[in-house]
């Protein structure tokens, strides 16, 4: 099992959304490094993945006697909106025969008034499982069973007091009996005792009643009455349950009956219409828009060049009449200046070569003018013309004509799917019959739940009319008989007893050499004094803890430092881990306590990097300081560090450790 990842939202200290992944990047790097000062959020971490878990069984840290529903109001963050409530969602994985399962928890819950509204989901690879939503408390003991969290959840600081001979004997015995499933046999063995203490008569205190055979009588009439009520009552019951399984395979056949006979399509032929209509509706603005379009240059640009021609020829024509009108009036001036230097005498040479002169300037200016004028249009004309507006014409046009392809597309498409849609009177019959079913099965199950409140209360007055029969035979029986009852009752109750603790003691001893074995192994490689533990021994029948020196005396418990019992109590719950057989992630907050340094260097080298496949540390940074960190870098996967933002109202957790 691997826990992937924990998202808190408003839980405890940790305002807001906090997305923590947790699974270790390979196999050679099991351990997820968390560090952070006391108070920061660490031990709230913990809470939240055993929150997320187990809920209302949930050992947390500062629950104490504190209601379930106080508890969840007492963890919303203080700082977050009421409205918001908390939420924790915990991911995981884990093999079910050879396949690989992922499941992801969903706790929710809020402060509805005086009470908390609380919800929860269990999402099976990807799927929302409701089974094992409402069952979760069942399955989780498939994952982690709650009884041996403690060997795979705890406290590194308080697991000292473990190591004594009363708490290690309790760990000991919890964890045996839950492994094993003793805890079964010991809670029938106190059933046992209670119905010893409870359930048998005290013979001196039976008074005789007299008989009353008359009244035995009646009883036994009115029995008889209420059996055969019963009976018809349930002979009722099962026939209308007969009749509710008819109605619903006919209404779940003619329910598929109507789908293939297009009956979705005709539930939905109103939508369909509407949406056929607002097709229709985008069609004719687009078609108006485009004709707008038309109104404008956009038919001139399937002549857009000859258009720029024509401006050209406009322009050509427009100078050319001005350049006429010019020569036209400087012919005349010319012809006036040559009248009149011949007339003053001026010399012929030299009139002509002013002649010649304004000669070759007129037909220089004769050349510009057209051959023909055959347009005739103002160049004004054109001045509402150019390229950018004939562009942005053809650009607009192109997009409104894509534009109503698709739509055309879409009505094709709306009215071949509304021309599939069957004729109302097609699924008449099947909708009078569904009809006819549905209304039917509503009776037969009002008739139903009737019969069964009539059942229930027959079968009342059955038992309590058994039990006045009873009562009145009982009572008119002899003593000695109910002295016999109660002997018979008290010799089988013991020896059932004997059974029950030769099979306790039986299961105990098979496996505790075992544990032994475990628990000292787990010790020796991670006390100091390799020498001081030869053998280590557990009493099957109190599971008191004994540890002996390589002379095999035993050792007192005093003899022990502060450190070395909490060597031994981690060494307890490594063996008992070890013996769960279960490939489970270890969580340890405050994991070094108050060890010294060669015992901590004990715990880095030989316990975290081996104490699971997935190890979560919660450690602040006296414990595992900067050298230790470096000792575990080649087992760190992933490092956190968690710390209290006071801006922020809240704990964040980042990545790096310190």
């Amino acid at each position: 099992m691997i826990f992937e990842e924990l998202i808190i939202h408003n839980f405890g200290i940790y305002k807001g959304r906090h997305k923590i992944p947790l699974s270790p990047k390979s196999e050679q790097k099991p351990i997820i490094l968390f560090g952070g000062l006391n108070g920061g959020g660490k031990t709230t971490f913990l809470d939240a993945l055993q929150l997320t878990l187990y809920g209302k069984f949930a050992r947390c840290s500062n629950r104490g006697n504190m209601s379930y529903d106080d508890y969840l109001r007492e963890t919303i963050n203080r700082h977050c909106p009421e409205k918001e409530g908390a939420s924790l969602e915990l991911t995981f994985s884990s093999y079910m025969d050879g396949v690989l399962q992922t499941y992801q928890i969903k706790r929710f819950w809020r402060s509805a008034g005086k009470t908390i509204k609380e919800d929860m989901e269990v999402i099976h690879n990807g799927s929302l499982d409701p089974v094992m939503t409402e069952q979760w408390y069942e399955y989780v003991d498939e994952f982690i069973p709650l009884s041996i969290s403690s060997l795979f959840f705890f406290d590194g600081e308080k697991i000292e007091a473990l190591a004594d001979p009363e708490g290690a004997a309790d760990l000991i015995r919890t964890g045996i009996t839950s492994l094993l499933g003793l805890d079964i046999v010991d809670k029938l063995s106190t059933d046992l005792n209670a119905l010893l203490r409870t359930g048998i008569r005290n013979t001196k205190t039976i008074k005789t009643q007299p008989k009353d055979l008359a009244a035995i009588s009646k009883q036994e009439a009115e029995l008889l009455e209420l059996k055969a009520r019963e009976k018809g009552l349930s002979s009722n019951l099962a026939s209308t349950s007969t009749a509710i399984d008819i109605y619903s395979k006919e209404i779940e056949s003619l329910t598929t009956s109507y789908r293939i006979a297009g009956g979705d399509l005709f539930d939905q032929r109103e939508a369909m219409t509407a949406k056929l209509k607002d097709i229709k509706t985008n069609i004719e603005r687009k078609e108006l828009q485009l004709r707008k379009q038309a109104e404008g240059c956009a038919p001139l640009a399937l002549v857009e060049e000859l258009l720029w021609q024509s401006l050209n020829q406009a322009n050509a024509e427009s100078t050319g009449r001005e350049t006429k009108q010019f020569l036209d009036k400087v012919t005349q001036r010319d012809s006036e200046l040559i009248q009149y230097l011949e007339a003053i005498g001026t010399n012929q040479a030299s009139t002509k070569l002013i002649k010649d002169k304004l000669v070759a300037e007129n037909n220089a200016l004769s050349k510009k003018i057209p051959e023909d004028f055959y347009l005739d249009i103002s160049v004004e004309a054109f001045a509402d013309l150019n390229p950018q507006r004939f562009n942005e014409s053809r650009l607009a046009s192109k997009l409104l004509i894509e534009e109503l392809a698709v739509l055309e597309e879409q009505r094709i498409n709306s009215e071949r799917n509304l021309s599939a849609v069957p004729e109302e009177a097609t699924l008449a019959d099947i909708q009078r019959q569904l009809s006819d079913s549905e209304s039917a099965l509503i009776q037969e199950r009002a008739k139903y739940s009737i019969l069964e409140d009539q059942l229930s209360l027959v079968k009342r007055q059955h038992e309590q009319a058994e039990l006045r029969l009873s009562n009145l035979k009982i009572a008119d029986n002899k003593n000695n008989f109910d002295t016999e009852i109660d002997q018979q009752v008290i010799k089988n109750v013991g020896s059932v007893k004997k059974i029950l603790e030769k099979f306790h003691h039986v299961m105990v001893e098979k496996h505790i050499k075992h544990l032994e074995s475990l628990i000292l192994d787990s010790f020796i490689s991670l006390i100091r004094k390799s020498k001081l533990v030869k053998r280590i021994t557990i009493e099957p029948e109190n599971f008191k803890l004994t540890l002996f020196d390589k002379d095999l005396k035993p050792i007192p418990s005093n003899r022990f430092s502060a450190g070395e019992r909490q060597i031994l109590a981690v060494s307890i719950l490594w063996g008992l881990a070890k013996a769960s057989g279960r490939p489970l992630p270890a969580i340890i907050d405050t994991p070094l306590g108050r060890l010294d340094s060669k015992h901590r260097k004990q715990l880095i080298g030989n316990y975290f990097p081996k104490a699971s496949h997935q190890v979560i540390l919660l450690s602040t940074d006296e414990e595992i300081d900067q050298s230790y960190r470096n000792d575990l870098s080649k087992y760190i996967g992933r490092e956190y560090h968690i710390e209290y933002q006071e801006s922020l109202q809240t704990s964040t957790i980042t990545e790096g450790y310190f």
